[in-house]
């Protein structure tokens, strides 16, 4: 079965990928009350080119990119490029008890991908 771009890859299978919430940081506390913006760090690995993410099929818990710029920076010392994309935190889907939040998206070519990280809900 073909997918969308007719070589046969990519659109069953979603690649799963690293991010990282609030880069740089642990336990990536969140609080839903805040009218700030959440960092999500997308990491390139020797299988995924952060860079050839799609900004307008990107979400997380349930809210798309505030931008759709972002430059590219090695955010885990890899020495591949990583992208950040930023959310407004008032805008995400956060049930009491979360603990893991995901991204959702594909590449330019039409690779789904998705990763999750874990998070602390702050009040």
């Amino acid at each position: 079965q073909l997918d969308s771009n007719g070589d046969g890859v990519g659109d069953a299978c979603t690649l799963p990928v690293t991010i990282d919430i609030k880069p740089g940081g642990y336990p990536n506390p969140i609080n839903r009350k805040s009218q700030g913006n959440t960092p999500v760090g997308l990491l390139s690995a020797p299988d995924f080119d952060a860079a050839t993410a799609d900004p307008a099929t990107l979400i997380f818990a349930g809210a798309s990119p505030l931008s759709r710029g972002g430059g590219l920076e090695d955010l885990n010392g890899d020495g591949l490029l990583d992208k950040v994309f930023h959310f407004a935190t008032q805008d995400l889907d956060l049930p009491d008890g979360t603990t893991e939040v995901c991204l959702l998206g594909s590449t330019y070519g039409g690779q789904v991908f998705e990763g999750c990280d874990t998070v602390v809900l702050v009040h």
